[in-house]
């Protein structure tokens, strides 16, 4: 059987991460919960008390990485193993004590966006960038046949239902019922977890237990909120991510976004990349962690007010109010400014209200 040799350093990377957080004291769980090894399932990793933890953060990656891997490009280069994946982030939440009643360290829950196809031969879940990967006859060969029956995992089918799944299952039946959630989703990750408190029902049942949520290279934005009570959350309790130059933590717009920066509800920081999606976790999981902190040691924690200011740059530079419009998903820019409203849709249309009375004279005056 002829397999990749990419594959085979990837499995041995699997491997090796996978040791390392259960040395950290996570414990691999099947689910769905009660799946047998032979039957189709895929693992999650959580903290072996779960049930006793008062607190919980539960991170949701994104869906082209396998179980607790965060960048290969990290680990195969400077950082190495611990942080290329998740090690790196449970040692830091288990270094912490979130309030100073309960000194004991936050239970972790990492969910597995990625590994949701279920391949027969082998008996495991793979990615799909792993199953254009299995062993095959030659290195010519097809890729296997996919059927949404027999390679689906029930209740994991898509990566809307896995979260729905670690929520009404994994915390529903493994943790404690009185824990609060402070949750991270990364990418599809982060999308998906909004759209599942978005719904009226899913905020209902966990809002109350949502301590704090932060939404990390995300595409989903303020305008697809529909959930008044959601929105007033994450206003308060929540924060975004961005793709930036600028130094991990830097406030970079409030909730309304800015010229250059989406709108997502919620105060908006640098990650402190400005490139990939799959390496902000590893230089954000800090900052992160350090807010997770901060809210829980405060039952009445709203985010405070912040100001960004800028010396130096140009006009088109300076952050303005953003929104956009629900039907057409396009962007609508307004600035009051000197008396001088700009509104730019598609094109900009300048309406001047106020003319200085010298500018006109200049351009009356005839040259000699």
């Amino acid at each position: 059987m002829y397999q990749l040799p990419a594959q085979i350093s990837t499995e041995a990377i699997r491997t090796e991460v996978y040791d390392r957080l259960t040395d950290l004291g996570l414990e691999k769980i099947r689910i769905p919960l009660g799946a047998a090894a032979n039957e189709p399932n895929l693992p999650i990793f959580a903290s072996a008390n779960l049930e006793t933890k008062k607190h919980i953060v539960m991170l949701f990656y994104e869906h082209t990485q396998d179980l607790g891997i965060f960048a290969h490009r990290i680990i195969g280069g400077r950082g190495g193993i611990n942080q290329g994946s998740a090690v790196n982030l449970v040692k830091y939440i288990k270094s912490q004590a979130f309030t100073t009643e309960n000194v004991d360290s936050p239970g972790i829950i990492l969910a597995n966006m990625g590994q949701l196809r279920w391949w027969r031969k082998g008996q495991k879940a793979v990615t799909q960038t792993s199953w254009f990967a299995l062993p095959q006859k030659s290195a010519v060969e097809p890729p296997y046949c996919f059927s949404e029956e027999k390679n689906t995992i029930p209740g994991n089918r898509t990566t809307a239902e896995h979260v729905n799944t670690i929520f009404n299952q994994v915390v529903e039946n493994l943790a404690h019922p009185d824990a609060k959630l402070s949750l991270i989703g990364v990418s599809d990750g982060a999308v998906q977890v909004s759209l599942f408190l978005n719904d009226e029902k899913n905020f209902e049942k966990w809002g109350h237990r949502v301590d704090a949520f932060a939404s990390v290279a995300s595409y989903f934005h303020a305008h697809e909120i529909t959930n008044p009570k959601f929105a007033d959350f994450l206003l308060k309790r929540g924060r975004a991510y961005v793709q930036s130059e600028d130094p991990v933590g830097v406030f970079m717009a409030d909730h309304n976004g800015s010229k250059k920066v989406h709108a997502y509800g919620c105060p908006v920081f640098s990650s402190g990349e400005p490139y990939y999606s799959e390496t902000m976790m590893s230089k954000a999981h800090r900052v992160i962690v350090d807010w997770f902190r901060e809210v829980a040691a405060d039952p009445e924690y709203e985010n405070p007010q912040f100001a960004r200011m800028d010396f130096g740059g140009e006009e088109d530079d300076e952050p303005g109010p953003q929104t956009w419009d629900g039907e057409s998903g396009v962007r609508e820019i307004e600035e009051v400014e000197k008396g001088i409203e700009k509104v730019e849709k598609d094109q900009v249309t300048v309406k001047v209200e106020e003319v200085d009375e010298a500018e006109k004279n200049k351009e009356n005056v005839k040259a000699d």
